[in-house]
């Protein structure tokens, strides 16, 4: 008890002492010396405390700030990737329209321009959807092509949209041409992505790599559309008729953007 005591005494003379030199800080003398050796301790205690609590709130401040401009420096950079995606994008778009206008000038035909917005090309059954229909003058029958050669044929036609049936399809047929000996032949799709051509002169010269263009008969398609290039040359020694197969020209996985021949 009598510690508490003494303790208690040596708390209210500090406190005076303080109260003290707060109220007169011009005291001089010994007073002054004492009274300082005093306050001095518990004042550079309590500045250290404070300044060490004001060092970590500093810091944390600073890591919080740095988080944020992290986090701001992430988005812009999301930002600027996604806008040089769109502009490399837009770039590719207007290099293949400028070759389908060009295709288109050249080739002298009345079309419409087209963007393929479906396709089915693994299926038995090939097509593709574009986007452009009877309100645009799209018709049944239409022969659609691309810079790349021959596309197929609109098989149906609604509003808006229509379906073309690519040159793939086992039940689509085109009279064909060998660009390099002008022999001509009926070229077929074999359901299998790639075409078959028949009744091919077995006597007239054909090797791998001859590109067969449409030749205009029968007035379904266009002539001087590349249709393919021969992949294999049935070798026979007798009969009328050697078979071909032929790979298309057309990457129709890739295929973007096409043109209708108008009739």
């Amino acid at each position: 008890m009598k510690s508490w005591k003494k303790v208690l005494i040596v708390f209210l003379v500090l406190l005076v002492v303080i109260i003290l030199q707060a109220r007169n800080p011009d005291i001089k003398g010994p007073f002054k010396g004492i009274v300082g050796n005093l306050v001095n301790p518990f004042v550079y205690l309590a500045d250290k405390t404070v300044g060490g609590i004001g060092g970590v709130w500093n810091g944390y401040i600073n890591l919080v700030n740095v988080h944020k401009e992290n986090q701001a420096l992430q988005i812009e950079n999301g930002q600027l990737k996604l806008d040089n995606s769109l502009l490399e994008e837009k770039v590719a778009e207007y290099a293949r329209l400028k070759k389908l206008l060009k295709f288109r000038e050249f080739s002298k035909l009345d079309s419409i321009a087209c963007n393929v917005i479906g396709r089915n090309i693994s299926g038995y059954l090939k097509y593709v959807i574009i986007d452009r229909g009877s309100n645009d003058g799209v018709q049944r029958k239409d022969p659609v092509i691309s810079y790349s050669g021959l596309v197929g044929m609109v098989s149906e036609v609604y509003s808006d949209t229509a379906k073309v049936e690519v040159v793939l399809n086992p039940g689509s047929n085109a009279s064909v041409i060998n660009s390099r000996t002008r022999t001509v032949g009926i070229v077929r799709g074999d359901g299998r992505g790639k075409m078959a051509v028949d009744f091919y002169d077995r006597l007239d010269d054909v090797v791998k790599g001859d590109i067969l263009i449409t030749s205009g008969l029968g007035g379904v398609y266009p002539k001087g559309i590349i249709i393919g290039q021969v992949e294999d040359v049935e070798n026979i020694e007798t009969g009328l008729f050697r078979k071909l197969s032929l790979t298309s020209n057309v990457d129709f996985y890739k295929l973007e953007n096409v043109l209708v021949v108008g009739k």
